[in-house]
């Protein structure tokens, strides 16, 4: 079987789409990502997936051990292609698979709603080179479990009387003010190239109609 080629497949491609995907590239990280516990509405999880896209977020962790939750494509837009979703094993307990995530250098950032002992702030802090901010469901919050394996707290201020975010539009703030403030300080971790390789040749091969009849043929 002859060895497929980038230079095969980016006969397919304009060159606006292969311009796209080398600024998304440029704009990609995998030393922050996302964890997401238990959310009960499908399109909570396709929002935070769209924000994850567009603000260069390639991991999302989702533990959905109580629930079976359907994205909603008309919210995620496309955006589950671009990004790399990693489920949790149901077999697997939530303890093993954190630290697993820390045996590859990642921090756990656990958001709440009140302040508590190891909280930080997210203008002021000095963050880990690698971490993983995460979210629980719309009703509870994390659960003990992710809590107590946490290494981190981050509050997200809120000023008005209901004293709650909805789970996407807290994830955005926060992802939203964590980019930007790593780029402005020089401290954006982007890909490296050969991560930037595997996803560029992914990324081709999703770019590209009937890809699979087409690398069949490519590859004869």
């Amino acid at each position: 079987m002859k060895q497929l080629k980038l230079d095969d497949l980016a006969k397919f491609l304009t060159k606006d789409r292969k311009k796209r995907i080398e600024h998304v590239l440029s704009n990609r990280t995998r030393a922050i990502s996302i964890l997401l516990e238990d959310i009960y509405q499908g399109h909570n999880i396709s929002a935070v997936l769209r924000t994850c896209d567009n603000l260069g977020i390639q991991d999302i962790h989702i533990f959905q051990d109580g629930n079976k939750t359907a994205l909603s494509k008309g919210i995620s837009l496309g955006s589950e292609k671009w990004v790399s979703l990693h489920i949790k094993d149901r077999e697997i307990s939530k303890k093993v698979y954190i630290d697993n995530l820390k045996k590859k250098g990642y921090k756990i950032i656990s958001t709440v709603s009140s302040s508590k002992k190891g909280s930080i702030n997210l203008e002021t802090t000095k963050f880990p080179k690698k971490i993983i901010l995460a979210f629980g469901n719309e009703e509870k919050g994390l659960t003990k479990e992710i809590l107590d394996n946490s290494d981190f707290f981050l509050t997200v201020p809120m000023h008005g009387f209901s004293q709650s975010y909805n789970i996407s539009v807290c994830c955005a703030i926060v992802l939203s003010k964590l980019v930007s403030l790593l780029k402005t300080q020089n401290k954006f971790i982007h890909l490296t190239d050969k991560e930037k390789k595997e996803l560029r040749v992914d990324w081709y091969k999703k770019s590209i109609k009937n890809s699979k009849s087409i690398i069949k043929n490519l590859t004869k």
